[in-house]
């Protein structure tokens, strides 16, 4: 009776102390093998930016450009990475946000407005590069909007910030809201030009998601791929015939270094600390990539474009797009905790996954791992976010993350109230272990103490009994 009361109070006390649920830790990846089909647990691999994976390739270009950002404009997929989050100064790329603004603040396109004296005023002395209007000229927003952009003039710039919101310091007010709009947490500008200035500057991830924005609007779109514009500007009889910037540079440089013909459009920018930079678009065979890159040497030789142009080569030479997830591939099978009934999850990707990958690459490179955003317990709602799925390339010497993909739960889970009480009881009892263990031996010597005066208590009855039964002498 002693032996078995005491084993009974013991299993009692390891039921309490372990859990219903095996959890996976936030940080652990659910890595799913493609072979069996088993599911492993194992920690997360940090990733680095940068492109010591592509400079392993022996005909990966030499670039002169410091920071590179590139993706895929169809699937957000980053395909160079260096120096996107370090801070920079834009130069003329500025000019970017400048004509998004002056779009979205300005009154029709035909409508005109003259040129005063202040538009000109101390661009001579800073050696800024202008459209070429003149004091006391009309000229329509449009031609404004295309003088700022194309031959990057300051004088536009400067006359569409005093128009559109009375001085240049209010307009770049403006320029920072939508900055801080569009989430471009390490921008700052202090000038419409670019014009260099400490307190002026940005990162090219800011930058990108500037571009991403801006060409969703059809006359930013427009005039960032125009290539030659004419305008009528009152004073101009002839008109003002500008060159895009970039366009200029390609046509005026041996056409044996740039033999790309895929670039739509860009801005150039260059000062001394800024160095060469260029933001560009180009698309072919049903690819858009998007390209940012900056501080390349200042040089006679045009880097920044050769850049560009060697990198989209590269690119559209090398890589193609395939197929790497289908939407019912199933990434994640498992239980939802506190569920009483029907408690299986399953998750699928839900869309095809299509990446641009380098062509006759090893798809056994390719580690798909699905990672949930913590512990995973009903109540989940349908829809509800669940966690991610990455893929990343593991035969560099550096992990590449390729594409990152939101995980949602296709249906809901109602919570148990009786499943998830007995948890809350069982995570009470694992916090006040030494109470309850107290308690158990307590109750354990409690029931032997009884117990034995219960015997006790027999054995003087029955000690009576035979004293009564016996006879008298």
């Amino acid at each position: 009776m002693k032996k078995g009361m005491i084993q009974l109070c013991l299993l009692a006390l390891c039921l309490s102390l372990t859990p219903v649920f095996a959890e996976a830790p936030a940080r652990d990846l659910i890595t799913v093998d493609s072979q069996n089909g088993e599911i492993v647990r194992r920690q997360a691999p940090r990733f680095e930016d940068g492109i010591s994976y592509l400079e392993e390739d022996v005909d990966f270009p030499s670039v002169k450009s410091d920071f590179i950002y590139m993706i895929d404009m169809d699937t957000g997929q980053v395909m160079i990475d260096k120096g996107s989050e370090d801070q920079i100064y834009p130069a003329s790329m500025t000019k970017m946000m400048t004509l998004l603004v002056a779009i979205e603040n300005a009154p029709a396109l035909d409508s005109t407005m003259t040129l005063g004296p202040e538009v000109f005023a101390g661009l001579a002395e800073a050696h800024a590069s202008v459209a070429g209007f003149k004091p006391g000229e009309i000229v329509s927003v449009k031609d404004l909007l295309y003088g700022l952009f194309l031959p990057s003039g300051a004088d536009a710039a400067q006359a569409l910030a005093l128009e559109e919101a009375g001085s240049e310091a209010a307009f770049v007010d403006l320029m920072n809201e939508k900055a801080a709009e569009l989430g471009m947490s390490g921008t700052h500008f202090v000038n419409t030009s670019g014009l260099h200035d400490p307190d002026h500057y940005t990162t090219l991830r800011d930058l990108e998601k500037l571009m991403r924005y801006a060409l969703e609007n059809p006359t930013f779109n427009e005039i960032f791929q125009t290539r030659r514009y004419t305008a009528t500007p009152s004073l101009h009889p002839g008109g003002l015939v500008w060159e895009s910037t970039l366009f200029a540079k390609i046509s005026s440089t041996d056409p044996a270094k740039i033999a790309n013909d895929s670039i739509l459009g860009g801005k150039t920018g260059y000062t001394n600390p800024a160095g060469l930079c260029l933001a560009s678009i180009a698309e072919k065979n049903g690819t858009r990539y998007l390209l940012i890159t900056a501080h390349a040497p200042v040089s006679n030789s045009p880097y920044h474009i050769l850049d560009a142009a060697h990198l989209y080569d590269y690119f559209y030479d090398h890589y193609s797009k395939q197929t790497v997830l289908t939407a019912d591939q199933t990434l994640l099978e498992t239980k939802v905790p506190f569920v009483l009934f029907n408690d299986k999850l399953t998750l699928k990707a839900g869309t095809d996954v299509v990446l641009n990958l380098p062509n006759g690459d090893d798809r056994s490179a390719l580690q798909i791992e699905t990672q949930l955003d913590g512990e995973l317990q009903a109540p989940i709602e349908e829809g509800q976010r669940l966690g991610t799925v990455t893929i990343t390339r593991t035969d560099t010497e550096t992990p590449q993350e390729l594409a990152r993909i939101e995980l949602t739960s296709p249906r809901s889970y109602k919570r148990s109230a009786l499943l998830y009480g007995f948890h809350q009881f069982q995570l009470w009892v694992k916090a006040h272990t030494v109470f309850f263990g107290l308690t158990v031996l307590g109750l354990v010597l409690c029931l032997i103490l009884i117990r034995d005066y219960r015997r006790e208590q027999r054995r003087y009855k029955s000690a009576r009994k035979k004293r009564k039964r016996r006879p008298h002498l």
